[in-house]
């Protein structure tokens, strides 16, 4: 199996976005809203995925959150300064036997019409443009196509997208599937970054909605 170069180090995506100091990616001019405070910053950190939740020979876990802002990309440019994020956590998980990586991004935003108004104003067509021109820009890759996919429905609203890059590995070059999830459950944004190789692409879709599923079930419960 070839082993693709893990993706989610370089761009990992939330609707509003957290942006990697380490990705070169230019924040967009317009940021939220940062207030966060203890009760919601705990509920951010509950929302993660945990090793526990993985099968056996995965690694990782919590990470520190990259600072949110919107990247700099052509013709995407959504209003963030009037939604306030009250939580914010990441987790990153790695399956190195087949060079599978998972990002994860939760946000705690002041009110579920908030989320709604994030997802209104950034999913669509000139979202797709942008992972694209961003993945696009990323080192050794030298091809990209993003189509949105469709995805079970789960939680209040979601979307996903789909990207295919030809990557340089050396004197070859792979292909790799890189899918982007969003879903919004009450006050709470999700998103997970899953990059693997092509290969295994057609694996994807069910484990993306099992840990959705299970994500959202667990914010349905009462944490207290």
């Amino acid at each position: 199996m070839a082993t693709a170069k893990p993706l989610v180090a370089g761009f990992v995506c939330a609707l509003i976005f957290a942006v990697p100091a380490s990705a070169g990616i230019a924040a967009g001019s317009d940021r939220p809203t940062v207030r966060l405070t203890r009760a919601d910053q705990a509920t951010a950190v509950r929302s993660l995925l945990t090793l526990s939740d993985f099968a056996t020979g995965w690694k990782g876990g919590r990470t520190k959150p990259d600072p949110l802002a919107a990247p700099s990309c052509p013709g995407f440019d959504p209003k963030e300064s009037d939604l306030v994020v009250t939580g914010h956590a990441d987790a990153s998980f790695t399956y190195p036997s087949s060079a599978v990586s998972f990002g994860q991004d939760v946000q705690v935003l002041q009110s579920a019409a908030d989320v709604r108004t994030d997802f209104s104003r950034s999913i669509g067509a000139s979202l797709g443009r942008c992972l694209a021109y961003r993945l696009g820009r990323q080192k050794d890759v030298t091809a990209v196509q993003v189509v949105r996919e469709r995805f079970p429905s789960v939680g209040s609203i979601s979307a996903a997208y789909r990207a295919t890059l030809t990557l340089r590995d050396g004197k070859r070059t792979v292909t790799v599937t890189d899918d982007f999830i969003f879903f919004g459950v009450g006050r709470t944004e999700y998103s997970f970054n899953v990059a693997a190789p092509a290969q295994l692409a057609d694996q994807l879709g069910s484990f993306e909605w099992s840990m959705a599923s299970l994500l959202a079930k667990r914010s349905a419960k009462p944490c207290c």
